[in-house]
């Protein structure tokens, strides 16, 4: 598993509840991302960050999601985002009582 870390510098004039409608506006994007488990947005409103953790289960279905249109559309939308990828050797999921390698 592959797990993709985004975050970018939001403006402070941003508020939760606004910043809540634009995720649950493009949440439907995420529906049909090729190899996308998972995706969580994140915020941390006194400093001003958001973005998203995302698991997918390829590298190579990770990057493809991350290509240069969509790093523009982050970009236009909030701010330039930093990127991290991260292989995931081990998952350990309470829901489903399962650790998965």
């Amino acid at each position: 598993m592959i797990v993709v870390v985004v975050t970018f510098p939001i403006s402070s004039e941003l508020d939760a509840a606004v910043l809540k409608e634009k995720f649950l506006e493009t949440a439907p994007l995420y529906r049909d991302a090729k190899g996308l488990i998972r995706k969580n947005y994140i915020a941390d409103m006194e400093k001003h960050h958001s973005g998203g953790v995302y698991c997918f289960d390829t590298m190579e279905n990770a990057k493809n999601w991350f290509d240069d249109e969509r790093i523009e559309w982050i970009s236009n939308r909030y701010s330039k985002p930093n990127i991290q990828f991260f292989d995931s050797p081990v998952m350990v999921d309470n829901v489903a009582g399962e650790i998965i390698s």
